[in-house]
């Protein structure tokens, strides 16, 4: 199957005078047709600028500065600004972090779904308003009450939901979603991933989540990227990852992650601190972390390589590492 999202040797760097900052560093990853690829790593590892990127919206002073995105036949860094404007709601929309509190506090949902439309055509208020009903029912909200609310008399939840429903208006084919239950309670998270859960199966829809919460990937994701320090450390099903975890920084934030069962003393975070972006450490940028680093992880950057069934992982020692050691 071809994939319908390629990025190849992905670098994006930000000129801070005292030097660039590489927040994305040669990262590769391929998104399937239909399925969910969750993104997960500690703040600051770079997802969020990996999203922008798809989107060709990284902020200055940042820049792509190397690397292929590939969108079915679009090379995206190559599209003018026509063909931006219709790419990124069309064929890629993104439910940013925290984006409920995004929405003009003075104008109700329904002028804004029909703002958001005619924005990016010809479409008639009637045909939006048709469109965004159906799109707030599949989000279990009641269209008829969400359309001539304002957002201030909607809860944080349902908010988040109309803001996921807008992102779908336009009929995109992949929906990227940035830590999409930030900032919710843990029964609103629950009730969320159910609803993208649905809208999945209904849409036949891709998406591709960025998150640090180990919990929402095993919810909802097929796949997992894992990234560290701009970088992807290790790419695999969602079973690959959870029972059988190749890289210690993925070994790492399995045994991080809370549990509402079991004993909390068993949970081990991963000592030390991400690196500085501004001055990396030379080698693997995951070695001052990890328990398992040789010399040669002090010396050479290890590649992204596949190891069997599409499986890939960036370190030189991923066969002799035993998850529970």
């Amino acid at each position: 199957m071809v994939p319908l999202l390629i990025i190849r040797d992905l670098v994006v760097e930000f000129d801070l005078g005292k030097g660039a900052l590489r927040a994305v560093n040669r990262a590769s990853l391929d998104v399937q047709p239909g399925e969910v690829m969750a993104v997960v790593g500690e703040s600051g590892s770079g997802k969020t600028t990996l999203a922008f990127s798809v989107l060709n919206l990284v902020p200055p002073p940042g820049r792509i500065a190397g690397g292929e995105i590939l969108f079915g036949d679009k090379d995206v860094l190559f599209l003018g600004p026509e063909e931006l404007r219709k790419y990124r709601w069309k064929e890629v929309s993104m439910v940013f972090q925290a984006a409920q509190n995004a929405m003009n506090p003075v104008m109700r949902i329904a002028d804004q779904m029909i703002d958001t439309a005619q924005a990016h055509g010809k479409a008639s208020k009637g045909e939006v308003l048709e469109k965004a009903s159906e799109l707030l029912g599949m989000m279990r909200l009641e269209p008829s009450q969400i359309l001539r609310s304002y957002p201030h008399e909607l809860s944080g939840g349902m908010r988040q939901r109309v803001i996921i429903a807008l992102s779908l208006l336009l009929g995109p084919k992949m929906l990227i979603l940035d830590e999409p239950t930030t900032a919710l309670d843990v029964v609103t998270q629950a009730y969320i991933l159910d609803i993208l859960a649905d809208v999945r199966e209904k849409l036949g829809l891709t998406m591709l989540l960025l998150t640090h919460d180990m919990s929402i990937v095993a919810k909802l994701a097929d796949r997992v990227a894992v990234m560290y320090a701009g970088r992807s450390m290790e790419v695999g099903k969602i079973e690959e990852i959870f029972y059988d975890a190749k890289h210690p920084y993925t070994i790492g934030l399995i045994k991080a992650a809370p549990s509402l069962i079991g004993d909390i003393a068993d949970k081990k975070p991963i000592p030390g601190s991400p690196p500085n972006l501004l001055n990396p450490p030379p080698g693997c940028p995951f070695h001052p972390r990890c328990a398992h680093a040789t010399p040669h992880c002090q010396e050479e950057e290890p590649e992204l390589k596949d190891i069997g069934d599409g499986r890939l992982v960036a370190c030189h020692n991923w066969w002799l590492i035993n998850r529970d050691s």
